[in-house]
């Protein structure tokens, strides 16, 4: 019902992206991941296995943090691993910060 009002009012789709808990992702999910995987790939002339398994490492990460904050809160200060999307490489460890 809602997917087809959007596809009549706005001229695109919808796709919930449905994760449990522990990482684990729907069927669309996954498709909308070997896409954005498949895009990136292209984009940065990397493998697809290894965007693929970068993505869905940090988005399981993710995921897990998320739900560790949800329980216990936020302890500490907060720390970001990337300063923008372009330092990102996936063929290469990122370079974490000393401190």
């Amino acid at each position: 019902a809602y997917e087809q009002r959007v596809l009549d009012s706005e001229k695109g789709s919808f796709i919930p992206l449905i994760f449990t808990t522990s990482g684990g992702a729907g069927p669309l999910c996954s498709t909308f991941i070997k896409r954005i995987s498949s895009k990136i790939s292209e984009d940065k002339n990397e493998s697809l296995s290894l965007v693929t398994n970068h993505i869905r490492t940090r988005l399981r990460f993710a995921l897990l943090k998320s739900t560790l904050i949800a329980l216990r809160g936020v302890r500490g200060k907060v720390n970001h691993l990337y300063s923008s999307r372009h330092d990102i490489s996936f063929i290469q460890k990122p370079k974490m910060n000393n401190y």
